[in-house]
């Protein structure tokens, strides 16, 4: 890894996820080494929720910034109408993140931030507001969009 920046940032998420690590809920993190053709440094950080067994984050280091995403909902086949309305209203309680429409028209959770305010506790509150939103959003998001397939599990024993 050349760039400086990414070290760092690859650093920061490698403590946080030892601090994870003792709670249950980190799963791994990858690392591309090498930067894209854009010049970004990229991460998957996967962590274990209850709505979602699995909540990847992708974390993107570009120039000056830090973007951070991670799926709610696939592409809505059915009820797109009714979700993205649930989905604008819930937009406007959400704290440091926000929801919008990705490539293949699923549905993400999106946040940035300068590369100067990444931090452990930055990292932290990123990762908890996504497993809280999407343990949230989740089941209501799916009945709309994939009301045909979706059945919400179970909920695990604590």
């Amino acid at each position: 890894m050349s760039d400086a920046r990414a070290q760092q940032l690859d650093e920061l998420l490698a403590t946080w996820a030892r601090e994870w690590t003792s709670g249950g809920l980190f799963g791994e993190i990858e690392h591309r080494d090498e930067p894209d053709a854009r010049g970004d440094y990229h991460w998957l950080v996967r962590v274990r929720a209850e709505e979602k067994d699995v909540i990847t984050l992708w974390w993107r280091l570009g120039q000056r910034r830090v973007h951070v995403e991670c799926e709610l909902v696939p592409a809505p086949e059915e009820n797109a109408e009714a979700l993205y309305r649930y989905l604008l209203k819930r937009n406007a309680g959400l704290a440091g993140l926000h929801c919008a429409i990705g490539p293949e028209e699923g549905i993400y959770l999106v946040a940035t931030m300068d590369f100067a305010d990444a931090s452990l506790a930055r990292v932290d509150e990123l990762v908890a507001a996504c497993v809280t939103y999407v343990d949230e959003m989740y089941p209501t998001a799916m009945s709309l969009a994939h009301p045909r397939w979706y059945r919400r599990a179970p909920r695990r024993a604590k």
